[in-house]
């Protein structure tokens, strides 16, 4: 995941735009957010924070303990991984994942807010039976993006005063991509802008940097020269402007298809 991010929340932008109505014009162009796999233990720069099982009491359930520089945070219900969110601020941001024995509802979330200095907060749970999906900034404040499994739909919990609060507007995975990316991508320099499309076939537009969003119509072909305007994991956000009928069209496509030595835009 790219680290850097916007101070305000961008608008979606269509993340694709057309000068006129072409949607089935045939031209050439392409992401998370990806979510790592959860861990027992994660470094921030305020310290490591770890995770230990507690042996179940009983017919208790297991429980894990969250642990920050070696002392207790506090504890989760299940077996927790640990997830360190990429967001650019004062404090590091540590999801914890507590995975549940019921295979209706698998997973319930904490959020840790560690740092600056000693200072340390862990929020009330959050998100039961939802999957993690992404992270971004709105504004100042921090937003955990998690999926309904099985589903295509995303809900966003902001942090407000040490407790997750779940916004209102559930989002497509698509949807979802694009905020996280516009808030994190990293701009690219203009004399760095221009690229030929490059490798075998097609390269199609994506209107979010997920595979999962790529246009059914809508690509360029190698030799195609484009303008790339931001860069966010393993896609690039670009503007293709048609040589022959001046056309143009933006969206996300492939870093890989991309390459140097097009004339500066």
């Amino acid at each position: 995941m790219a680290s850097a991010f916007a101070s305000t929340t961008p608008a979606l932008r269509g993340r694709l735009f057309f000068n006129a109505a072409i949607a089935a014009l045939a031209v050439s162009m392409p992401p998370q957010c990806v979510w790592a796999d959860g861990h027992t233990n994660v470094a921030t720069r305020f310290g490591p924070v770890e995770t230990q099982a507690v042996p179940a009491a009983g017919a208790g359930p297991e429980r894990s303990d969250i642990r920050l520089r070696g002392a207790a945070l506090g504890q989760v219900d299940g077996d927790a991984g640990l997830v360190k969110l990429s967001v650019q601020d004062d404090a590091d941001y540590v999801l914890v994942d507590a995975q549940l024995p019921d295979p209706q509802c698998r997973h319930r979330f904490t959020l840790l807010r560690i740092g600056p200095g000693d200072a340390a907060t862990m929020s009330p749970p959050f998100g039961d039976c939802l999957t993690g999906f992404g992270a971004r900034r709105a504004g100042d404040r921090v937003v955990v993006q998690l999926a309904r499994e099985g589903a295509a739909q995303v809900h966003e919990f902001v942090w407000t005063q040490g407790s997750m609060k779940e916004l209102t507007n559930v989002l497509t995975r698509c949807e979802a991509a694009q905020l996280t990316a516009a808030s994190r991508w990293i701009p690219v320099e203009s004399a760095q802008a221009g690229r030929v499309v490059t490798g075998t076939g097609r390269a199609w537009f994506h209107t979010a940097p997920l595979d999962e969003c790529k246009l059914p119509a809508l690509f360029v072909i190698p030799g195609d020269v484009l303008t790339v305007l931001h860069t966010y994991g393993d896609y690039a956000d670009v503007v293709y402007r048609n040589p022959r009928t001046g056309r143009a069209a933006s969206g996300w496509l492939k870093l890989d298809r991309l390459a140097d030595g097009a004339p500066k835009p």
